[in-house]
């Protein structure tokens, strides 16, 4: 999966907290994701813009951006709600670490492996 393919597979899935999600799809849409936001900050720096656009982008991709990291986390075999511990500071630095490795099973109860579907 490129980069392309993973944020419209992201955009499209918006909704989606019950499948799984390989890897590229999960890093690739993060990476698109801080590149338009490193955009859209130059562009509020550098027009002094009074429209918070960074902050728009940022409600605008929150859902998105919860619900591929819940499949990405179904696939190594947790529970999206794990994504509750970045209340605490350790617990973001665990599920990014979580979203690092590779799927445990070919299948589990969210559904197959993504990189093995045909």
């Amino acid at each position: 999966m490129n980069m392309k393919e993973a944020v419209i597979s992201v955009l499209s899935n918006w909704n989606n907290f019950s499948d799984r999600a390989c890897r590229s799809e999960f890093w690739y849409f993060q990476l698109a994701y801080i590149i338009v936001a490193a955009i859209v900050s130059s562009i509020e720096l550098k027009f002094v813009s009074n429209i918070p656009l960074s902050n728009i982008l940022d409600v605008l991709l929150l859902i998105p951006l919860f619900a591929v990291t819940a499949r990405r986390l179904h696939d190594y075999g947790l529970s999206g709600w794990w994504q509750l511990s970045y209340v605490t500071v350790i617990g973001i630095f665990v599920v990014l670490v979580w979203c690092m490795l590779p799927a445990k099973e070919d299948e589990n109860q969210w559904g197959k492996n993504p990189l093995l579907e045909s």
